[in-house]
């Protein structure tokens, strides 16, 4: 039986609901090891500590969390532009196979970037100079720049340091789009960590990714 009007707008409104969260499970499975080190963070009292959790995090980024995440981005590339009904599971995990070695590579270059800048932004954020807002709308660039890369491993067939290139250079090129993405990203993640905490599991990650492939996809 065919439905239509309200009831197959519920109907659709469902469908898209259970392949978010479907896609954000799958995603956070793959990435358990960062999920545990991540939450661990917040029983961490001591410095150290958090230096310590913070740098097995980054150690572990290039291997689970780079590879996940751009499987993640080709599920969501399929929903935007060809194929909403993609078998999920299925897709993730070719996605995962078919882009781990240049997604890990990507990540071991990107990371120490982070790691960098991270240390950057502490130091003067501590030291109370103005160049803790230089640090600041660096994160907001290279945090684009990160999501951009995922959007183009999956998108285009590019070689590793084309592909890194482009990322740069749509961060830069496209500042209203860079803007438009870190705004976006950044409520979801408000509105997930602060006020309802429950979408961190029910699609944070894939609601992110939504909003990071659309905008780009525009901007490309």
């Amino acid at each position: 039986m065919k439905l239509g009007g309200l009831p197959q707008q519920l109907y659709t409104i469902t469908e898209w609901i259970t392949r978010i969260f479907t896609a954000n499970i799958v995603w956070l499975f793959f990435n358990l090891p960062i999920v545990y080190l991540t939450f661990n963070l917040f029983a961490i009292k001591e410095p150290a500590g958090l230096i310590v959790n913070g740098l097995t995090i980054a150690f572990f980024a290039p291997f689970i969390l780079f590879p996940a995440t751009t499987a993640l981005f080709g599920i969501v590339r399929k929903w935007v532009t060809t194929d909403s009904q993609v078998p999920l599971i299925r897709s993730f995990w070719s996605f995962y196979k078919e882009n781990y070695v240049r997604s890990m590579t990507g990540g071991l270059l990107i990371v120490p970037l982070w790691i960098i800048l991270v240390i950057d932004y502490f130091y003067f954020a501590n030291a109370n100079s103005p160049l803790y807002y230089l640090f600041l709308a660096a994160g907001i660039f290279m945090f684009v720049f990160t999501l951009h890369f995922f959007s183009n491993t999956v998108h285009f067939h590019l070689k590793l340091f084309q592909s890194l290139k482009n990322s740069m250079l749509l961060s830069l090129g496209k500042p209203v789009h860079t803007v438009g993405i870190a705004a976006g990203v950044g409520i979801l993640f408000y509105i997930s960590t602060s006020l309802f905490p429950v979408l961190v599991l029910l699609g944070l990650g894939s609601l992110g990714a939504l909003v990071a492939f659309f905008v780009f996809r525009k901007a490309a």
